[in-house]
């Protein structure tokens, strides 16, 4: 068990960077983005589910794992993305209106 858990240890410090650098990425969406309502894009949202559960599928994985847990990364990433919008743009907007 001790080893099998090393190698869960050795995975997880591989998945933890990229999802940090995920995030960043998602963040500078956020700058980028000068409308609210372009934060939470449906056809994007399906179209990144259906490459990820290609991916799962090409090495014989769990689609619906992957499903899974895409959505719930997708959600957080879209309330992170609104977050870093209102930061940035939210004060400037509500003086606009």
């Amino acid at each position: 068990m001790d080893d099998l858990r090393a190698e869960i240890d050795r995975v997880d410090r591989l998945i933890v960077p990229m999802l940090l650098e995920r995030i960043q990425l998602i963040a500078q969406a956020g700058h980028i983005k000068t409308d609210r309502d372009t934060v939470r894009d449906d056809w994007r949202i399906e179209d990144v589910v259906a490459k990820v559960k290609a991916e799962a599928s090409k090495h014989g994985g769990d689609i619906d794992y992957i499903e899974t847990v895409y959505r719930y990364l997708i959600e957080y990433s879209i309330n992170h993305e609104f977050d870093v919008w209102d930061a940035v743009y939210g004060l400037e907007a509500k003086r606009k209106a």
